[in-house]
């Protein structure tokens, strides 16, 4: 485990192929969408604003935008999605580097984003998926959380997974609308299918 500050270089290379393959060489002008800012997770908006585009990254932990604020590797954060979305919008008009940190659970954000028509360039997803008991399901407040987990834990993983499909399933959406969408090696698209959405492998994973 090498955390933030070790993979940053590589999620700084993803998000350049990214740029390569499918921008003319540069994320100047577009919106990335992504979730999770826990320790490698962490290092996605540092890593979109160095390839010169705007992240909107969603987070159910306020002390987590927080710190990556502090610590230099998020821009600024909101606990207003409309706010979050409006400077989203703003520095992709511009084509300025932005990276803006919103608390909200990602399998409620991203269909909301969805199905506004919010155009969304880029979608990854960086959340604790690989183990279930650690992704927040949608419904459950994060201060029950581990409470929650601690109490039934099979129930609890059933709702993580019912609320992962949803959140890969908004995924698989902006992928029909045109976004380049990619799974960054947490599981998230094996848990979705696992919670009932069949389509959960529609976009590839983070290496091709």
């Amino acid at each position: 485990y090498i955390g933030t500050q070790g993979i940053l270089q590589g999620t700084f290379e993803t998000f350049a192929a990214v740029a390569e393959k499918s921008f003319g060489g540069t994320l100047a002008g577009t919106i990335t969408l992504t979730a999770g800012l826990g320790g490698m997770g962490g290092a996605q908006p540092l890593a979109v604003t160095m390839n010169g585009g705007a992240v909107l990254v969603v987070d159910v932990d306020e002390s987590r935008l927080r710190r990556r604020v502090e610590h230099g590797y998020l821009d600024e954060q909101t606990d207003d999605l409309d706010t979050a979305i409006e400077r989203a919008l703003a520095a992709k008009a511009a084509g300025e580097a932005r990276s803006i940190g919103v608390v909200g659970n990602a399998a409620d954000v991203f269909p909301e984003l969805l199905a506004r028509g919010i155009p969304i360039d880029i979608v990854t997803d960086q959340t604790s998926a690989h183990d279930p008991l650690a992704y927040l399901p949608s419904g459950v407040a994060f201060e029950e959380w581990k409470a929650e987990a601690a109490a039934d834990p099979e129930r609890f993983t059933a709702r993580s997974r019912k609320s992962m499909a949803r959140h890969v399933e908004a995924m698989v959406g902006f992928q029909d609308a045109g976004a380049a969408v990619f799974d960054y090696g947490n599981s998230i698209r094996r848990e979705a299918e696992l919670g009932g959405y069949e389509r959960a492998f529609a976009f590839p994973g983070f290496v091709p």
